[in-house]
């Protein structure tokens, strides 16, 4: 099998997982037309259609000859990219455990700073604007149009 198809062939798993999940959902008697499955099926649909298209692509581009040398990584590039990885994740949990001591908009100023520095640019006052904006930025989408409550500032 051409490894290709391993992505599309894993989404369409995934996809198939989600909609048997999803359809194992109950219907309510205070449900719509749509009811609490319209969302989870729809996104089963757009994971398999996703999929689909991508299993097409490489089909196809098998079948016009248009396949690409498998590209060749380096010991060294795959340590670097390894080490790249878990810097990020460890900044994820390092977010994870002081987001309840100083609440979540600081914890993001922080995380997104720390992000910056990682990926390579200079401590400076564009990195505390930037990481101050995303922080407000990400405040207003969940607390203001999403309604998710976000952990108060200082924990309190």
């Amino acid at each position: 099998m051409a490894r290709d198809l391993y992505c599309p062939i894993g989404l369409l798993a995934v996809a198939a997982g989600y909609y048997h999940a999803a359809s194992g959902i109950g219907r309510s008697a205070l449900a719509d037309e749509i009811g609490a499955t319209g969302l989870p099926m729809a996104y089963a649909l757009a994971l398999a259609s996703i999929g689909l298209l991508m299993a097409l692509q490489a089909i196809l581009r098998r079948i016009l000859g248009c396949a690409q040398a498998e590209p060749r990584i380096e010991l060294s590039e795959l340590i670097f990219m390894l080490h790249r990885a878990g810097g990020v994740l460890g900044i994820g949990i390092s977010y994870l455990l002081i987001v309840t001591t100083v609440g979540y908009v600081i914890a993001l100023i922080m995380v997104l700073a720390a992000m910056l520095v990682y990926l390579g640019e200079r401590p400076s006052v564009r990195v505390a604007l930037v990481s101050i904006g995303g922080a407000c930025f990400f405040w207003v989408l969940f607390e203001r149009f999403l309604g998710i409550s976000m952990p108060e500032l200082w924990g309190l």
